[in-house]
């Protein structure tokens, strides 16, 4: 969607964002969490991505730059408290999975639930660092309540990568449908890979606790719930 609308996406993630601080700025919010992405890395090839090695490529990840930026600018320019978190591939409950191409996780398991076959697009070999939404707003609970580490920039991952395939097998298992995926062609600008470093972040006193084979089952269990009353 960003790559074929790419004015919009600056509209939204860019000048959307400088509307937000100044607001803060206005009101005299007192902190303000900029919501980053892992994509700011697509570009690099060392592993794993550190939060001063940024490379992006995609018109949506140059809109996420723009946006960071301009924080950074509120930040040195206003004295505005800004943190930053650059988030990996996150999954769990409530994920929105409507897009025309949804998050991986939610796309498996929906699909292998209604006897369906999900698409894996390329060889599945590409890999990607998965982070529970519990593990994600502990941090950002502790972001809000614990001055002294606000101001930072913070990766959110689990600090481990899976290849795609790897993730359909663990879904399947779980899920034990005996249905096999489909492949289709590489999609355009795709990172082969993801993978944060997480030691600042880990130096707050954070770490992830939700293991994949954890978050694989309740979000399968609270998927297939979903679905039944759905």
């Amino acid at each position: 969607d960003c790559a074929k609308n790419p004015v919009d996406t600056a509209r939204i993630n860019v000048m959307g964002t400088a509307n937000v601080l100044q607001a803060c700025v206005d009101y005299k919010v007192p902190h303000v969490i900029y919501s980053d992405t892992s994509a700011e890395y697509e570009g690099v090839d060392t592993f794993p991505s550190r939060i001063d090695q940024v490379k992006p490529m995609s018109i949506y990840a140059c809109s996420k730059r723009g946006g960071s930026l301009i924080a950074e600018g509120f930040k040195n320019y206003y004295g505005l408290n800004v943190s930053t978190v650059r988030y990996f591939n996150v999954y769990g409950p409530a994920q929105d999975w409507r897009r025309v191409i949804p998050p991986v996780m939610s796309a498996f398991t929906i699909k292998l639930l209604q006897g369906q076959q999900p698409f894996i697009y390329g060889t599945g070999e590409k890999r990607r660092d998965f982070i529970h939404v519990d593990d994600i707003n502990r941090f950002h609970l502790k972001l809000l309540r614990e001055k002294e580490i606000q101001g930072g920039t913070y990766n959110l991952g689990s600090g481990k990568d899976y290849s795609i395939l790897e993730i359909f097998e663990r879904i399947e298992a779980e899920i034990q449908s005996g249905i096999k995926p489909i492949f289709k062609p590489e999609l355009p600008g795709e990172a082969f890979r993801t993978l944060a470093d997480i030691s600042e972040t880990c130096k707050t006193g954070w770490s992830p606790t939700v293991t994949l084979e954890e978050g694989i089952r309740s979000f399968v269990a609270y998927t297939r719930d979903r679905l039944s009353r759905e």
